[in-house]
């Protein structure tokens, strides 16, 4: 009544596979492009999972970047197998009872033989004579799933999940309907088409067959169209349900499931009592992999498999007749081993990890599970063992375990050991009464490293940091990788604090040493905070907070120091976060202003142009230098929202000043870095000048130096993109960083601007007078403007006419001021001087 022919007839032998780091999109496209329902996830020649299109609506499609993720996050795990040697009834039985679609089959030695799937099943078991007998409508689905065409795809897949359903009915126009599966869905991943409505994304129209159609029938349609899923009208044409091949599987005529199972349970009775019964428990003796060792009651044993002599080296003959002792490793106490009788007497199983010794002596870890066998009496008449050597588990687990705690680049402890060693370290300097020593350590500058020379370049430069750190160092002593280039240092049983200043020295030396690579030579500083438990806190967070304050001190005095943490830091920190508290609501309660220094003529002295300053007027403090608050703007990003208001401002003042009939002048914004590197900064500006309608010819944008040299080569594009819109660039503050003249060539500056600290003693140092006089020859060679700044005294006034010098600004002919005050000076049209009424306001 049913077929005795086994699955091999049917697998499909080709296994599409994949590793376990490929993305999740390049697998589902490989099983579209090949027809396949489902991809191995293979590592190593070993099957660690599997994916199939019905995993597909486990996924978040309102996400694409998800598509990215590698397939090993969203594979089932473990695969599930089946021997290529079982009938198709009895695989039959298998997936009902296991409730999935696709088996891995596998032969006697475990070797993958192909992939069979329930639809296999379905057109291959000769069900013929029970489906022909039946009707659509007695494995009709009624409660199926129904959605608008107008329904969002990422809503349908969460839908489908939920119900849970391998496909839905598609409300079309005019009262149509379709379909969309799980198939369907798997093409959809990682195409460009997961926004639209699932009536774009529909099979049109359903497919369906009558009810009172015999489950034959349905089955050629199906295998005919090469669809798993058909709609099921009534007697009046309408759409009453769905039938799918699985529900064919699963429905099965009762007296087919009745044969099958009864037919099974006679071969099982016979195979029991036969010989084809004895031999097929020798070739497993024989075979498998693991250990086995059978003794008798008093624990003598009589027999042992080969793979017990390949795990431990004993031959059969070396412990036969002897107890299980010989391969004791010492490792175990006898109350270990009293538990585990007393276990095997009560239970009647044991099962546990064993340490036991080879024959050469090498210990090793295994798996043991030991059974007791009973006689028709009930006495016991054997205990077999089985056994399987873990080594190479137990390594990955290590392995694993090592990977949870330690930096995947520098291979040094991560937070999560370092935090961990830091709280043990706690405990025994409390109960010894020593101190512990936190250090904090951050690369100074390290980002311009990895923006100049890339990443891999930078990875490189933290691994050189990391084996440095760590030779400095006694071995009791924990570096650690906090994350990007922060590292930390644990000193446990510190007697001497006073010790810890000559440490933390030796490790800015060493640091500080040049790194070649690929050529480069690198030098890199650093700056590291200290705490001590008990002095700071006896809590393991707090002290790592506090040392990492006392780095971010150690960076505002200069950069390659180490500080101490102290109680005064802890004001700072709390200033720090104050202003960034106030710096957050300063836009939006309008404390902000904008001050203007003139530019002036350095032979007439008449404005040319003016420089926008941003002041803040904190209504608790007043006003606040931006000394003080520009960079912590920088640093928290909220510099990019206050720079755009600051260009809107200036754009906006300076066009209203000209709509007043004052003169067209040229207004000058600084750039901070974080504002200049923003990706969208061509289109922002673009769009102030069009808002405030001030002619690109009138904005004039200062970048310094160090701005300029942040990826050079992106500068470049950037500057000539505004260069072509019409604006003015300045590089302000020149000669203070770090440019290459060949980068100056190719940037398109109209002007640089001296920066003041060479004009503070231009009159008194000859070095300062011969920089600035340099400066001055370059610009006229290579056709610039120039801006002194700073311009203070007359001596240093008639010292840069001596230079022929262009513009000049400074305290010499006006402090910033207001707007309402500088729209007096324009209109007042004199010449500026120190006789300038306004000279020396604040």
């Amino acid at each position: 009544m049913f077929s005795d022919v086994t699955i091999e007839r049917i697998i499909h032998p080709e296994i599409l596979s994949c590793s376990s780091a490929t993305p999740l999109f390049q697998a589902v496209q490989r099983m579209v492009d090949a027809h396949y329902s489902s991809i191995l996830v293979v590592d190593d020649g070993a099957a660690v999972g599997i994916w199939t299109e019905q995993d597909a609506l486990a996924l978040d499609f309102s996400d694409p970047t998800f598509f990215s993720t590698p397939i090993s996050s969203v594979m089932s795990s473990p695969v599930k197998t089946i021997y290529h040697k079982i009938s198709i009834g009895e695989a039959t039985l298998h997936f009902r009872e296991e409730g999935v679609r696709h088996f891995l089959v596998v032969d006697d030695e475990g070797a993958h033989k192909g992939i069979i799937t329930q639809s296999d099943i379905v057109l291959n078991q000769g069900l013929e004579y029970f489906i022909s007998m039946r009707e659509v409508k007695a494995v009709l689905n009624k409660s199926h799933l129904c959605l608008s065409g107008q329904t969002p795809l990422h809503d349908a897949v969460k839908a489908m999940r939920n119900t849970p359903a391998d496909a839905l009915l598609v409300e079309g126009e005019n009262g149509s309907y379709g379909i969309l599966t799980e198939r369907d869905v798997l093409r959809l991943i990682g195409s460009n088409r997961t926004s639209l409505p699932i009536g774009k994304l529909a099979n049109f129209p359903l497919l369906s067959v009558s009810s009172k159609s015999s489950l034959f029938h349905a089955r050629k349609v199906f295998t005919e169209n090469r669809v798993r899923h058909l709609g099921v009208t009534g007697e009046n044409g309408e759409l009453i349900g769905l039938v799918t091949f699985s529900d064919i599987l699963q429905n099965i005529e009762y007296d087919y499931v009745h044969s099958l199972q009864m037919a099974l349970r006679e071969r099982e009775q016979s195979l029991a009592v036969s010989t084809q019964n004895l031999r097929l428990a020798e070739k497993v003796f024989e075979t498998t992999f693991d250990g086995i060792m059978i003794t008798g009651p008093r624990n003598v044993i009589e027999s042992v498999n080969p793979a017990f002599t390949v795990i431990t080296g004993f031959q059969a003959r070396d412990v036969i007749g002897r107890t299980p002792t010989i391969l004791a490793s010492g490792r175990h106490d006898s109350e270990f081993y009293r538990a585990m009788w007393a276990e095997i007497g009560e239970k009647g199983y044991w099962q546990g990890e064993v340490w036991n010794r080879r024959k050469n002596g090498e210990i090793y870890p295994e798996w043991l599970a030991i059974n007791v066998i009973r006689d028709s009496t009930g006495k016991v008449s054997n205990y077999v063992a089985i056994f399987s050597d873990i080594t190479e588990r137990k390594a990955a687990e290590s392995h694993v375990r090592h990977l949870a705690h330690h930096d995947a680049l520098t291979d040094l402890p991560n937070r999560i050991l370092f935090v961990e060693r830091l709280n043990h370290a706690i405990v025994h300097a409390h109960r010894v009464e020593q101190k512990v020593a936190v250090m904090f350590l951050d690369l100074d500058r390290f980002k311009r490293i990895n923006d100049t020379l890339g990443h891999t370049m930078g990875d490189r430069l933290l691994q050189t940091v990391g084996q440095r750190l760590a030779a400095c160092m006694r071995e009791d002593d924990t570096v650690a990788r906090m994350g990007g280039d922060e590292f930390t240092v644990l000193i446990e049983n510190v007697t001497d604090p006073g010790s810890l200043p000559s440490l933390a020295q030796k490790i800015i030396a060493e640091l500080s040493r040049p790194v070649v690579l690929d050529g480069h030579e690198l030098v890199v500083t650093t700056s590291i905070g200290i705490s001590i438990y008990p002095d700071d806190s006896d809590q393991s967070d707090a002290l790592i907070k506090h040392a990492d304050a006392a780095m971010y001190l150690a960076k505002e005095k200069g950069r390659n120091n180490f500080q101490f943490f102290t109680s005064e830091m802890n004001a700072h920190a709390f200033e720090r976060m104050t202003m960034e508290t106030w710096l957050r609501k300063a836009l939006e309660r309008q404390e902000f202003a904008l001050h203007y220094q003139p530019q002036v003529d350095i032979g007439s002295h008449r404005i040319v142009g003016m420089e926008a300053l941003l002041r803040w007027n904190q209504p608790d403090v007043g006003m606040i230098p931006p000394v003080q608050f520009i960079p912590v703007a920088e640093d928290t990003g909220l510099i990019v929202p206050i720079g755009e208001w600051v260009l809107l401002e200036a754009c906006s003042q300076n066009k209203a000043w000209q709509d007043e009939g004052l003169p067209h002048l040229r207004v000058a914004v600084n750039m901070s870095g974080r504002q200049f590197r923003q990706k969208n900064l061509v289109e922002v500006i673009s769009s102030i000048l069009k808002k405030t309608g001030l002619e690109p010819e009138c904005l004039e944008l200062e970048i310094t130096e160090s701005i300029a040299m942040v990826n050079a080569d992106e500068t470049v594009t950037k500057l000539h993109a505004l260069k072509a819109m019409g604006i003015r660039i300045s590089m302000d503050d020149f000669g203070t960083g770090h440019s290459s003249l060949s980068y100056l060539k190719q940037f398109p500056i109209d002007t640089l601007k001296i920066d003041k600290s060479f004009v503070q003693d231009l009159t008194r140092d000859s070095t300062d007078n011969t920089i600035a006089a340099a400066i001055a020859a370059m610009a006229r060679g290579l056709k610039m403007k120039i801006i002194t700044e700073g311009v203070e005294t007359e001596e240093q006034l008639t010292c840069l006419k001596g230079m022929q010098q262009g513009d000049v600004q400074g305290y010499y002919f006006s402090h910033p001021l207001p707007p309402g005050e500088f729209a007096a000076l324009l209109r007042g049209g004199q010449p500026l001087g120190e006789m300038t009424p306004d000279a020396g306001k604040a």
